[in-house]
């Protein structure tokens, strides 16, 4: 059953009239108010293009923006090693999977958090790899046993090694850009098979909310852009704090950001691949505290996807998060609501949705296979019902009659498979007797039996031989595993 690439856009929070109030807002904000950009190398292109440049704050002009979203390609490819695992993002197309930079893992055997390692960012992967209703592997955990010079090339290349999925994560160096490239390019077979099927993307998180382009990671978004690989303009403000409290002022100021964004990755590089990465946040005002679980969270990613399918850009944003602390049912409960209504929206990339606990600081390796079962049914609703001639099943219906059934009918036994999503042993679908039978245990236990027998049996296609020896010569002085 073909669980991803489904095609979603049914639930539309926003009306097709409130879309274009936003867009025509986000217009306003950057033509007046601007944004600030101390990045010499993009105060050059804004300045060439007929911004208006006074010192350090740049003010956009509706046709600046208007040109970079035509030059945007519509379409954008994350292939991955196995060509069964290419993602095509278009449209209302859908791809969920993990998302991180946490720092803590949540160990199974002690229960307790510890910091995280690369050794863990080997082994996500190797979980990840599994599991079908995870599309792609965003790197879960920042890997705190690595410095910033050496933190780039050491994570894509054990992740690279450890699944066949599309591989994903933040980049913290030009030179860490230019080594995952080479290496990609070697993986691959070149520079121009790489750019055709890039294995491989990076995250900026380029914008300081509001308004502001943070200077490094705009050296890196501009360097990404050029080297044509496919680079996401991730944007997180919260409403109430670096946002307006209002979510409608919140998504313009938000769509504003990408929008100025999205136009200097055209202008360094027109063409280049880019997904629009909005990830609108909200906090408790009582307290002042980020909320990844609220149900704000899951209604402002899908507006903001609406904006997305406006403008014909893929997007990445967020779902799937939750402030709860381990595998609980507050988890289930925040997960399974957003998850829903971003999928439902279309939203191309959809991340931090497998394996993420306390508002994306902790990673449990067991919640990858718990959220892995979430993450198949939201696809199972993006399917939704086929209704043909066939499904309707008039001629069954006058087949089997008044008082009669359907169990052994050739109809059912046609469409008992690919109809309904039948979740993994990890949901529980006995009965009690069977159940207690079992050893009565939760889906956190049966989660954790089932990430421990991944890690010990699960061995990943191994890169090449040849590659993977040539990788190692060439980046020993970097590579620790």
């Amino acid at each position: 059953m073909i669980n991803k690439g489904l095609v979603g856009g049914q639930y539309k929070p926003l009306t097709d009239e409130q879309v274009k109030q936003i867009h025509e807002a986000s217009l306003a904000v950057l033509a007046r108010t601007g944004v600030q950009v101390e990045e010499p190398e993009a105060l050059r292109l804004f300045t060439e293009a007929g911004a208006n440049v006074e010192g350090n704050r740049v003010r956009l002009p509706q046709s600046l923006i208007e040109d970079a979203v035509d030059k945007a390609p519509s379409r954008v490819v994350l292939a991955g090693r196995d060509p069964d695992n290419d993602l095509i993002l278009e449209d209302a197309r859908v791809y969920i999977g993990t998302g991180g930079a946490a720092l803590s893992v949540l160990d199974m055997e002690t229960g307790e958090t510890r910091k995280a390692v690369l050794r863990d960012v080997a082994d996500m992967a190797r979980i990840v790899d599994v599991l079908d209703n995870i599309h792609f592997y965003l790197m879960p955990v920042y890997p705190t046993d690595m410095t910033k010079e050496n933190v780039d090339i050491n994570s894509y290349y054990i992740s690279l090694a450890n699944t066949t999925k599309h591989v994903q994560s933040g980049v913290y160096t030009v030179q860490g850009i230019r080594d995952v490239v080479e290496m990609c390019e070697r993986i691959t077979g070149g520079s121009e098979p790489l750019r055709e099927r890039p294995i491989v993307s990076f995250i900026t998180c380029w914008m300081v909310s509001p308004l502001k382009f943070a200077t490094d990671v705009t050296t890196l978004l501009i360097e990404t852009c050029r080297q044509r690989i496919p680079v996401v303009l991730s944007a997180a403000p919260m409403a109430g704090s670096t946002a307006p409290v209002t979510l409608a002022g919140m998504l313009a100021q938000l769509n504003a950001e990408q929008l100025a964004g999205l136009a200097l990755t055209q202008l360094a590089q027109p063409g280049c691949p880019v997904l629009i990465g909005p990830i609108p946040a909200t906090a408790d005002m009582r307290s002042g505290k980020y909320l990844g679980g609220s149900v704000e969270l899951g209604l402002t990613n899908a507006a903001i996807t609406q904006l997305a399918h406006f403008y014909q850009v893929p997007i990445y944003n967020s779902a799937g998060m939750t402030e709860s602390k381990i595998p609980d049912i507050q988890a289930g409960m925040e997960k399974a609501q957003s998850l829903i209504q971003v999928a439902l929206a279309g939203a191309n990339f959809i991340h931090h949705a497998a394996g993420m606990l306390e508002n994306m600081s902790t990673i449990a390796y067991e919640q990858f296979v718990i959220d892995n079962e979430l993450l198949g049914m939201a696809m199972r609703a993006v399917r939704g019902i086929e209704v043909n001639d066939d499904t309707l099943a008039l001629e069954v219906i006058d087949r089997v009659g008044p008082g009669g059934h359907y169990l052994m009918d050739e109809h059912t036994m046609r469409y008992m498979r690919t109809e309904y999503y039948y979740p993994s042993a990890v949901f529980d679908r006995q009965g009690r007797e069977m159940w207690e039978k079992a050893g009565a245990t939760d889906a956190w236990t049966r989660a954790k039996e089932v990430a421990r027998r991944i890690l010990a049996e699960h061995r990943p296609e191994p890169l090449d031989p040849a590659t993977d020896a040539w990788i190692r010569e060439r980046f020993a002085s970097s590579l620790v595993l």
